[in-house]
C-alpha cells in the first residue's frame, strides 16, 4: 500500500493535470509513480523536464535504460526495475541485456564504461579520479554523454528514492529475478 495515494486527472492539483494529460497520450495511462508526483506540481514538472531533455540527448534509447537499470538495481528500486525493463525492450534491448544492465555488464564495451561509471557515481558521491574519466574517455565516452550519464543518474536517483518513501504499487510487468 502506498504511502502516499496517487492521483486521478481529475483530482489532480490544476498545475499537474496538462501534464498528467501529455503522460496519458503517451503511455495509454498515467503510470503510478506520475500520478503520486501529481500531488506536487512542482516535482512532477521537475522529473518530466529532466525526461524530456535526456530522451533527446546523446544516451537517449539502450545507454540510457541500462544506466537506468543499473542505478534501480543499485538502489533496490523495484518499480524502476520493472518499468526501465520495459523501457529497455523498447529500445531494442533483448530480456539477457536488460538483466545484465541490472548487474552492471554489458557485451558493448561503450555501455559497459557507461554502467562502471554510473555505478562509480553511486558509489564515490560524484567524486571521479582523472583515471576514471581517462577510462570512460578511451572508451569512447564524450564530454556530452559524461555529463549526461550524471543527469541520468541523478534523475533516477530521484525517482528511486520518490519510490523508496512512497513505495509505489508497480504497475508495469515485474523486471525477472536476478539469479
Amino acid at each position: 500500500m502506498p504511502r502516499i495515494d496517487p492521483v486521478s486527472i481529475e483530482n489532480a492539483p490544476e498545475e499537474s493535470k496538462p501534464v498528467m494529460e501529455k503522460i496519458h497520450a503517451a503511455f495509454g495511462k498515467v503510470p503510478n509513480i506520475f500520478a503520486t508526483l501529481a500531488n506536487s506540481p512542482a516535482a512532477l514538472k521537475s522529473l518530466m523536464g529532466m525526461f524530456g531533455a535526456l530522451g533527446e540527448g546523446a544516451l537517449a534509447g539502450k545507454a540510457h535504460e541500462a544506466i537506468a537499470l543499473r542505478i534501480g538495481e543499485i538502489h533496490g528500486c523495484r518499480y524502476c526495475t520493472a518499468a526501465h525493463t520495459a523501457k529497455a525492450k523498447m529500445a531494442g534491448a533483448t530480456d539477457d541485456e536488460a538483466l545484465n544492465y541490472r548487474k552492471g555488464t554489458s557485451d558493448d564495451p561503450k555501455i559497459q564504461a557507461l554502467l562502471k561509471l554510473a555505478e562509480s557515481m553511486v558509489a564515490n558521491r560524484g567524486q571521479h579520479s582523472d583515471e576514471d574519466l581517462a577510462a570512460a574517455k578511451a572508451a569512447g565516452i564524450n564530454e556530452a554523454e559524461l555529463l549526461e550519464t550524471v543527469a541520468i543518474v541523478a534523475c533516477n536517483t530521484f525517482t528511486n528514492y520518490i519510490n523508496a518513501l512512497v513505495q509505489t504499487e508497480v504497475d508495469f510487468p515485474p523486471a525477472p529475478e536476478i539469479g
